[in-house]
């Protein structure tokens, strides 16, 4: 009878784990043995599977063009990246009712590849309770507020809400309720604001809670300890989103504009308000590239533009026309780099071209004429009385006649009695080649007149 402590010497005890039956490992194996044991577990038991990406997308402040096309960039991201979901983080009291129901739209073209949620931590006002109910699963932190959409139209609440599975009245009561609703308090013809508690018992709030994982495993089983994936935007998007603002760009552009304008009509080199001014435009084109409102059609129409102002200032100096192409140009890119028509370019534009116009008249009509104007620029006359002499007299010149060397935009050089002058004319511009007439000498100041 063999002893209880002898049983089994000789034998390798059997891998349970392992699938085969009857497997038995021979005392013997040497060396490898411990690399094959090694080998197996490895098998038997495979490396955990990372945990799902959650991408948290922030739409802070006001919901304009360039906040749409930064969100629909971050969705399409995602969706390549493999992302499981995408909340977005929203906190805005207003905007414009075309770049939400842009987000909107986005969203509902994304809701079958992924879920999105909206987690509303502080408000999700105007503009932004479109892009809540467009959402599948709806959060709301403890003292959040929902709704106030007045100028919101009510379709596409309605439209939001229907499909999301949420009741349209309610939701077409954010902008203006079509009917009494007694039990959140509000009339016909009411907008209707939402507290966090509010939301909950109507059906806008699935959950409340301020921690975004909680909102991450609302959105699904799968969803539960999912890393979160926030968007970082850093500086420069971040600037970018600051630039695409209408009132940013509007004044980026009157600024632009006008340096390049300025430059056009003053001298005869690119100088340095036409270097500021070119990269303001330059930027604002950048900004709407880097959050995605840019077309390949604008940032080809820029270009040619610049290049054309290159040829006015470089190649071809004093023709005009590869100057006024080149402006016709760029301002067609930016306009496409704006959004276009249905991305409301027309607006920034317009005002921009108008207020520029209004400074330009301002800075060549008015403010050399005014009182404060001679006071600022002029404090006190440098008369021969006083002892002043003229560096140069060109008294001589007046009632002479000559040929424009350049164009006269007004300012330019003409060629009178075979001696180049730096000369100006009375305000319009005079093609190269024009006959003119010195009819009025001022110091170094020549002014002259074109002729028939």
């Amino acid at each position: 009878m063999r002893e209880a402590g002898k049983e089994g010497q000789g034998q390798a005890l059997p891998l349970r784990f392992w699938p085969l039956p009857n497997f038995w490992l021979p005392q013997n194996w040497g060396r490898g043995g411990p690399l094959l044991a090694l080998l197996l577990l490895f098998i038997a038991y495979p490396a955990q599977a990372a945990p799902p990406r959650v991408v948290v997308v922030q739409v802070h402040g006001n919901v304009w063009p360039g906040t749409a096309a930064f969100v629909r960039q971050q969705l399409d991201v995602a969706y390549k990246d493999g992302a499981a979901g995408v909340i977005l983080d929203l906190d805005t009291r207003g905007g414009s009712a075309t770049a939400a129901d842009d987000i909107k739209q986005a969203v509902l073209d994304h809701a079958g590849a992924f879920p999105i949620a909206a987690f509303v931590h502080d408000h999700a006002l105007g503009p932004g309770a479109l892009i809540a109910v467009a959402c599948k699963t709806l959060a709301l932190a403890p003292g959040a507020t929902l709704g106030g959409a007045e100028g919101v139209p009510t379709t596409d609440l309605a439209g939001a809400a229907t499909a999301t599975g949420r009741n349209p009245a309610v939701a077409t009561a954010f902008a203006a309720a079509t009917s009494d609703i007694p039990a959140l308090g509000v009339k016909a013809g009411d907008s209707l604001t939402l507290t966090t508690q509010q939301a909950q018992g109507a059906g806008y709030a699935d959950i409340v809670t301020a921690l975004p994982s909680d909102v991450a495993a609302k959105m699904g089983p799968g969803l539960t300890g999912a890393q979160l994936v926030p968007v970082s935007l850093g500086p420069w998007m971040a600037a970018a989103l600051w630039v695409t603002q209408p009132w940013a760009t509007i004044l980026l552009l009157v600024l632009g504009l006008a340096l390049v304008a300025v430059e056009l009509l003053t001298l005869h080199t690119w100088g340095v308000a036409g270097i500021i001014g070119g990269v303001v435009i330059a930027a604002i084109f950048a900004a709407y590239i880097a959050v995605g409102a840019a077309t390949i059609i604008g940032v080809l129409l820029f270009l040619a533009g610049a290049g054309l102002l290159l040829l006015e200032t470089h190649v071809l100096p004093g023709h005009g026309w590869p100057a006024f192409l080149g402006l016709a140009l760029i301002f067609a890119g930016l306009f496409f780099a704006l959004g276009g028509q249905s991305g409301g370019a027309l607006y920034p534009m317009a005002t921009a071209l108008g207020t520029t116009v209004a400074v330009l008249a301002g800075f060549f009509v008015y403010l050399p004429r005014s009182g404060v104007w001679k006071r600022l620029a002029m404090p006190g006359r440098q008369t021969a009385q006083a002892g002043y002499v003229s560096g140069d007299d060109y008294t001589s010149y007046l009632g002479q006649y000559g040929v424009a060397a350049t164009l006269l935009r007004p300012s330019g050089v003409a060629e009178i009695d075979g001696v180049r002058l730096s000369v100006v004319s009375e305000g319009d511009f005079v093609p190269v080649g024009t006959r003119v007439q010195v009819v009025l000498v001022q110091g170094s100041r020549v002014v002259v007149r074109a002729v028939e």
